[in-house]
């Protein structure tokens, strides 16, 4: 039984790093299941014990991510402060950058943004309320609608083009700007 359960865990490795390779160079829906057998040096069969379609391996890969680094991108898990919580989801994002350019990159799974937002809008909103008693929830939900994408792309940013600021730089500025977003509330 462990030789297999090794087996199993030995062949959806490969096919993950196969597919990370790949999508350095094209968008998933793009991947084909004989590109990604060659390069994870698997046969079709094996592939279609486990998986699918390409889609199904990248899932795999987002949900491991998602559940493994959860703490980093839920407020009530880190720091009291807003700049303490965004430095330990910043140094998360920095330390596993490679696969967080390729997961929510150009190439990747578009439902990633998406699938994150929704692990940590409700932890989000909770914790602006309690910092924002005045609001009612509708109104901070319609703020990180807003900040969150603006946000994520500003980190691909970072990522991608080393734009020279460290994480607490980086920390500092977003919560600058989710602190003036915070006063437009005001506004609707």
């Amino acid at each position: 039984m462990a030789k297999t359960d090794n087996r199993v865990r030995y062949t959806k490795k490969v096919l993950k790093d196969a597919i990370l390779e790949i999508l350095k160079e094209k968008p998933v829906d793009r991947v084909t299941i004989k590109e990604l057998c060659e390069k994870a040096e698997i046969n079709r069969g094996t592939f279609y014990l486990h998986y699918n379609t390409p889609l199904e391996v990248l899932k795999e890969i987002e949900n491991d991510f998602i559940t493994e680094h959860l703490a980093h991108f839920s407020p009530y898990m880190q720091s009291s402060t807003e700049t303490g919580y965004l430095q330990g989801m910043f140094a998360c994002i920095l330390d596993n950058g490679d696969i967080c350019k390729i997961l929510m990159g150009k190439n990747g799974d578009p439902q990633m943004k998406e699938s994150l937002c929704l692990a940590i809008r409700d932890s989000a909103v909770n914790d602006w309320q309690k910092e924002f008693p005045e609001y009612d929830r509708e109104k901070l939900e319609y703020v990180f609608d807003f900040v969150f994408p603006g946000a994520t792309q500003t980190v691909l940013g970072w990522l991608e083009n080393d734009r020279g600021l460290t994480v607490e730089d980086l920390s500092r500025r977003l919560d600058r700007l989710g602190h003036y977003c915070h006063l437009a509330i005001r506004e609707f």
